[in-house]
Formats: structure tokens, sequence, C-alpha cells
């Protein structure tokens, strides 16, 4: 009973593999977002439900803009990279999870966001998108994971601990949290 998670990291890199359970003969794969993904990803957004929406874009979401979508997937000049997250079951392939994340070189930080569909929540998929950003951040040279999220958003807050990460207190907006999680060599390699 147990899920093997298959990491396609940083477009190119070899895959990554850990253990996950899940259920029997089901395999998740991480990987990046290509254009053909683009349908799957406005009904994983319709999909989620209102609170899932509501604490992955900050505030009421009911969609996608298509041309957010395209922005997304068009690599947005080559700093922001989407991930997909699928089941894969009898080469049948169900999308459970995005994240997104964006580097900013000069300050050598990655900053991300990630939802999980909500009857796949809590299954260590979002800890899984996690790892698979921690790692493309490292390999990229950075030294801070961030995000943010809502005040209330305990789920989030429980993942970001699980993984390591600080709560710190956000400076434009008391409404949110800032998420942050200090990369070095060693994490980078253990994310790998």
């Amino acid at each position: 009973m147990s899920i093997a998670i298959a990491v396609h990291l940083c477009m190119a890199r070899p895959v990554w593999r850990a253990g996950l359970r899940i259920g029997a003969g089901t395999m998740l794969d991480i990987r990046p977002m290509v254009a053909a993904d683009s349908e799957a990803l406005l009904a994983h957004v319709r999909g989620l439900s209102v609170r899932s929406r509501h604490n992955r874009y900050l505030g009421g979401v009911n969609e996608l803009a298509r041309a957010e979508v395209e922005r997304l997937l068009g690599g947005a000049g080559g700093t922001v990279f989407p991930l997909i997250a699928e089941l894969v079951e009898c080469d049948r392939r169900t999308m459970v999870g995005e994240a997104v994340y964006a580097i900013d070189r000069q300050a050598g930080s990655v900053e991300f966001a990630l939802s999980v569909r909500d009857d796949w929540q809590g299954r260590g998929i979002g800890a899984a998108l996690l790892a698979a950003i921690a790692s493309c951040a490292g390999k990229a040279g950075a030294r801070l994971l961030h995000g943010e999220t809502l005040r209330g958003n305990d789920a989030m807050l429980a993942l970001a601990a699980k993984v390591g990460a600080i709560e710190a207190r956000h400076r434009e907006d008391p409404r949110l949290v800032r998420i942050e999680r200090r990369l070095t060599a060693a994490s980078a390699a253990l994310a790998a």
C-alpha cells in the first residue's frame, strides 16, 4: 500500500523517488506543467472547494483566467515554474495537486504556492510538492524558500511546520503569515 513518488525536477533533471502510503498500485508523478495541461489546471482550480480556492489564492477566486494559465505555462520569462502532481493508475492520470515557484536569483530566494485537491489533502502530496520545490530551489542556488498564506489556513501552516519552515509576521498585510525555510546545501541535497 505505498505510492511511489516520481518527481521530474527542474525540467530535465533525473527522477527523484520516495515512498508515500496512500493506496496499492498507485504512483504519484510530480513533473513540470506543459501547455497540454492547461485544461487540467483549469478543471483542478474549478474543482477545489471554495475554502481551498480562497486559501490558495488568498481571496475569492472561482477559476483562473485563461490569460493567467497561459502566463504560467509560458514560463513567465524563465523565472516562474509550474508543477503538476498526478496519480497514475493503470496508465490513467488524474491531477491531484499543483504548485508554482518563482525564482529571484538576485535575492537568492524562491517563492512558492500550491494546492491539493480536497479529497487528497492530508496524504503527503503537499509535502512532496514542497520537497520538489526545495530541491529545485537548492539546485538554483537559492538560500530561502518562502510563501504566504492566510492566517487561518491551518492545513498550510501545519504542512510548513512539518517540512521545517517557520512562520514570520507579514510586513504588509496582517491577514497573512509568511512561511520561510532556510535552504542549505545539505537541506537541498536531502530534498533531492
